[in-house]
């Protein structure tokens, strides 16, 4: 039995497009959130910002690959 215990987090790495951005957690939902942190610190500490307002975002897709996608597109403007 596997007990290891997931940390979620969040990375950067090399994409030939500019920076790849990775969010790891158990759970969709979080994994989003771990990649909005991340996208912020391509520019910026995250540990030097806080959130003062709450922003509504809607995506929708078929599928969490096309849904992650769109997510991110609708991020753009919205993350510092």
């Amino acid at each position: 039995m596997n007990n290891k215990v997931m940390i979620p987090c969040w990375e950067h790495f090399e994409h030939e497009a500019d920076i790849g951005i990775r969010g790891i957690a158990s759970s969709p939902e979080q994994a989003f959130e771990l990649i909005a942190v991340a996208m912020t610190a391509v520019i910026t500490n995250p540990d030097h910002i806080s959130a003062s307002e709450s922003v509504d975002i809607s995506s929708e897709a078929p599928n969490l690959e096309l849904l992650l996608l769109d997510w991110i597109n609708n991020l753009n403007g919205v993350v510092p």
